[in-house]
């Protein structure tokens, strides 16, 4: 069985040429996948959900 991969906000950064502010302020507008809190300091998006958003296939949910 195949376990989906899980990307840091580093990655995420690197795959879709945004800098890390653009990004959490486009997840407070639903512009962009909100990703999973691991802990207080450490969030993760499925890989799957940023190739949607880069393919423009990502809704907001």
């Amino acid at each position: 069985m195949d376990q989906e991969r899980l990307v840091r906000i580093s990655e995420v950064q690197r795959r879709v040429g945004l800098g890390r502010s653009t990004i959490w302020l486009w997840i407070k507008q639903g512009r962009f996948p909100k990703g999973k809190k691991l802990s207080s300091s450490v969030t993760v998006w499925h890989e799957s959900e940023i190739r949607a958003f880069i393919a423009g296939n990502w809704n907001v949910q």
